[in-house]
C-alpha cells in the first residue's frame, strides 16, 4: 500500500470523536501525515490543540481570504504568537480570490496575504497560498515580498502560471478535482515536474469520485494519488514516494 501525507485538511470542526475515526480510517487508507489547516484564529487555536493531542497532524495557522473581515485589530500579533508553537509547520491558509463578489474586498485581502507572508518569511516556514482567479497575482506578490516556499494549494489555474510557479521554487497540490468527470486539471497534471506535485483532500469539502457530493475526509487522499497516477501513466507507489519527497523538502521533514 502506498503511504501517504494530505498536505491540506480543515479538521479544525470536527469534534475529538469525530476527529478520531477520521484518524483511523485514514490510517487504515496509508495516510500517515495529515496538514491540519486553519482559515481563523479560533481554528488556528483549534489545529494547534488537535496537532498536540494526534500525532500524525502538523498545523498550519492563518486567517483566509474569506474570514479577513472578521479578524481583530490585533490579528497579527495573534498570529505570530501562534505560529511559535511547535506544532505550526506553515502559514496559511491565506491568499486572494476574486472569483466571487461577495469576497471582502480585494485591496484588504492583499493587505492581509502579504503580511502573512512576512510572518512566514520570519518564523522561515512555508505559506500556504489560496489563489483562485488571481493565481499570476499571487505568485507576483510572493516573489516580491522574498517568500521562500509556498505551496499553491487546489490548483486549478493557467498552465503558464503553473510554470512560473515552479520556476520559482514554489510547489502546486493538487484535490479530490482531478478525479471529476469534467476534470480541467489532465494538462497540468501531465506537464508538472513530479517533484513539485502534493496532492490534498481539502477536507470537508472536493470529495473525490466516487464520494463526490459527501464531506470529504483525509481517506481518500489516495483516491486522488491514484488518478494523477493514471493520468501520468505511471506507477502509483512511485508517484507516492516522489510526493513524499516533495513534501519533506518544502516542509523540513525528515
Amino acid at each position: 500500500m502506498p503511504l501517504w501525507t494530505d498536505s491540506h485538511a480543515h479538521l479544525d470542526e470536527f469534534n475529538d470523536s469525530a476527529l478520531d475515526d477520521a484518524i483511523a480510517a485514514a490510517r487504515a487508507a496509508g495516510v500517515h501525515r495529515i496538514l491540519n489547516v486553519a482559515t481563523s484564529l479560533a481554528a488556528s487555536a483549534t489545529v494547534i490543540r488537535q496537532c498536540a493531542r494526534v500525532s500524525c497532524l502538523m498545523s498550519g495557522v492563518g486567517i483566509s481570504p474569506f474570514d479577513i473581515t472578521g479578524a481583530p485589530q490585533s490579528w497579527e500579533q495573534e498570529l505570530m504568537s501562534l505560529a511559535r508553537n511547535s506544532e505550526v509547520v506553515a502559514i496559511g491558509e491565506t491568499g486572494i480570490d476574486t472569483t466571487n463578489p461577495t469576497y471582502p474586498p480585494l485591496d484588504l485581502q492583499i493587505e492581509f496575504f502579504e503580511r502573512h507572508c512576512a510572518i512566514a518569511i520570519t518564523r522561515n516556514i512555508p505559506v500556504i497560498v489560496h489563489s483562485r482567479g488571481c493565481e499570476r497575482q499571487a505568485l507576483d506578490i510572493c516573489k516580491t515580498i522574498g517568500v521562500r516556499k509556498a505551496v499553491f494549494h487546489c490548483y486549478t489555474g493557467p498552465l503558464d502560471i503553473m510554470k512560473k510557479i515552479i520556476d520559482a521554487g514554489y510547489v502546486v497540490s493538487f484535490s479530490g478535482i482531478v478525479t471529476f468527470a469534467r476534470d480541467p486539471l489532465a494538462t497540468l497534471v501531465q506537464a508538472i515536474p513530479l517533484d513539485s506535485v502534493l496532492v490534498e483532500t481539502d477536507t470537508p469539502y472536493l470529495a473525490p469520485v466516487p464520494h463526490r457530493g459527501k464531506p470529504n475526509q483525509p481517506a481518500w487522499i489516495a483516491l486522488v494519488g491514484k488518478r494523477i497516477a493514471e493520468i501520468r501513466k505511471m506507477d502509483e507507489q512511485e508517484l507516492a514516494a516522489a510526493i513524499e519527497k516533495t513534501f519533506d523538502r518544502v516542509f523540513d521533514e525528515h
